[in-house]
C-alpha cells in the first residue's frame, strides 16, 4: 500500500515500512528529525507548526493526484485533524475518528459523557477567567487539581492545597489556558495506573495495567512498571471499569492509554486518549508479554483488522521498569557530560539507556515531561527486582554542569 503517515510515533511508521508499505511522510517542524531525509520514506513533507490544515490538504492533493494513497494514518493525537481533513477531501481511508479525538482532548467534555452514562468520576467544573476558575475551586473543594482543559504531558496541572497556593496554580496553568478553559478537579486519593488497549470495532482488547510513579508537585512521570503488581480482583475491577469507559466515550477501530486513581471507593479516571501511551510503554509491554502493540497499532492504522494477532490471555514473561533521571536546576547551568553511561549499559538487566539531554543543553526546573534528562529501561523476575535495578542505574548517572555566567568551576555531580 502507499500510505500517507502524518506526524510521529516513528516506531508505528517502521513496523509499515518494514512489511513493505511505501511511505510519505508529513510532519510539522518542530517534531522533524535528521533521519526523517533518509531511509523509509519516499517523500517528506515539513510545514511551520502552524501551518493551517488546508496547506497540508492542498499538498496532499498534489501527491495524491500523482500517485494516489491507499490510506492516511496517524498515530498520535497532534496531527488527527490534518488526516481527517485529507480523507474527507480525497476520500482517502483512514481510521482516524476526529469526532473521539474531540470527545477525549477536551477533558470536560469526556467527564460530562461519563456523567451521562454513569461511570464513576470525580467533582469538576470548568471554568474561564480568573474570577470563575477561583469561583470554581471554591465549589469543588480543597485539596483539588487545576490543569488545562486540553492539555497535555503535565503541563499547566497543578494540586491546589490551600487557598495561598491559587496564584502559583494559575500561573502554571497560563493565560491562554485561563481564557480557553481551565478545568477544576477533585483530588483523587490513591494510587495511579495506565491501562494500555486496542479496540477492534467496539471490542476493547486491554494488554496491560502500567503501575505510574508521578512527583508528588509537579505529576511529571518519573517511571513506569508493566504489569502492575495488583491482585486479581483488584485487576479485573481496573479492567470492567476502564471497558466501561471506553464504551461510554465510543472507543472503535484505534488504540486506547487511559489514566486512573485506584481510590478506596474504586478506580476513578483521570483521562483517556485515542492514541497508545507515551514515554516507551509500549517498549515495557513488549518487554513484559511479548506484545508489540506498534505493530498491531500500525497495522490497524491502515484497516488491518488485528484480531487474529491478539494473544489470549496474554502472557506474563518478566516485569518491565522505565526510570528517568531528572537532575532540576537554573538554566544557568549548562550540561558538560553524563558520565558512568557505558557502565549502566553494560549491566544484565538493563535494556536500554537514552540520554535526553546532550552536552551544551541548559539545566532546567522539571515541570513537564520533556524536561527529564535521561531514561533507563531493565527488566526483572520481579516487580522489586526491576525497580530496585531502574533506579540504581539512573542514580549511577551522574550529569556534570558549569556554571556559564561565572567562573566556569565544576558543580558537584547531580544525579
Amino acid at each position: 500500500m502507499r500510505v500517507l503517515v502524518v506526524g510521529t510515533n516513528r516506531m508505528c511508521h517502521d513496523r509499515l515500512f518494514e512489511l513493505g508499505h511505501e511511505l510519505v511522510l508529513f510532519v510539522p517542524k518542530g517534531r522533524a528529525r535528521p533521519g526523517d531525509a533518509v531511509g523509509r520514506y519516499e517523500h517528506v513533507v515539513i510545514l511551520d507548526d502552524d501551518a493551517p490544515i488546508a496547506t497540508w490538504v492542498d499538498i496532499a492533493g498534489v501527491l495524491h493526484r500523482a500517485a494516489p494513497f491507499d490510506a492516511v494514518a496517524a498515530f498520535n493525537e497532534h496531527t488527527y485533524p490534518i488526516v481527517a481533513a485529507v480523507s474527507e477531501r480525497f476520500d482517502i481511508q483512514t481510521v482516524v475518528d476526529i469526532e473521539l479525538f474531540g470527545r477525549v482532548l477536551d477533558k470536560a467534555t469526556m467527564r460530562q459523557i461519563l456523567e451521562k452514562h454513569e461511570v464513576p468520576g470525580c467533582r469538576h467544573e470548568l471554568a474561564r477567567g480568573r474570577t470563575a476558575v477561583v469561583a470554581a475551586i471554591d465549589r469543588v473543594g480543597l485539596p483539588c487539581i487545576v490543569k488545562p482543559a486540553a492539555g497535555e504531558a503535565s503541563v499547566g496541572v497543578t494540586r491546589v492545597d490551600t487557598p495561598a497556593d491559587i496564584d502559583t496554580a494559575l500561573l502554571r496553568v497560563g493565560a491562554d489556558a485561563l481564557e480557553r478553559g481551565v478545568l477544576v478537579e477533585e483530588f483523587l486519593v490513591g494510587e495511579e495506573f495506565s491501562v494500555e488497549g486496542i479496540s477492534v470495532g467496539t471490542t476493547h482488547h486491554l494488554v496491560a495495567i502500567t503501575k505510574k510513579f508521578k512527583d508528588d508537585t509537579t505529576f511529571v512521570e518519573r517511571g513506569h512498571l508493566v504489569p502492575a503488581p495488583l491482585d486479581a480482583p483488584t485487576r479485573e475491577s481496573i479492567i470492567a471499569y476502564v471497558r466501561r469507559a471506553l464504551d461510554a466515550l465510543s472507543f472503535h477501530d484505534c488504540p486506547s492509554h487511559t489514566e486512573i486513581i485506584l481510590t478506596a471507593q474504586g478506580p476513578r479516571i483521570v483521562e483517556t486518549h485515542n492514541r497508545i501511551g507515551g514515554d516507551s510503554i509500549m517498549d515495557l509491554v513488549q518487554l513484559a508479554t511479548g506484545v508489540d502493540l506498534n505493530d498491531l497499532v500500525a497495522r490497524q492504522g491502515i484497516g488491518t483488522d488485528v484480531t487474529p494477532l491478539l494473544p489470549d490471555p496474554v502472557p506474563h514473561r518478566r516485569n518491565a521498569v522505565i526510570w528517568y533521571a531528572d537532575p532540576a536546576g537554573p538554566p544557568t547551568n549548562t550540561l558538560v557530560e553524563v558520565r558512568n553511561v557505558d557502565q549502566v549499559r553494560d549491566r544484565p538487566t538493563v535494556m536500554r539507556v537514552d540520554l535526553l539531554r546532550q552536552p551544551g543543553s541548559p539545566q532546567t526546573e522539571v515541570r513537564q515531561s520533556g524536561d527529564r534528562s535521561a531514561l533507563v529501561i531493565t527488566v526483572g523476575d520481579t516487580p522489586d527486582q526491576a525497580l530496585l535495578d531502574a533506579r540504581d542505574a539512573v542514580r549511577t548517572l551522574e550529569f556534570v554542569y558549569v556554571w556559564r555566567p561565572g567562573a566556569m568551576a565544576p558543580s558537584e555531580p547531580s544525579h
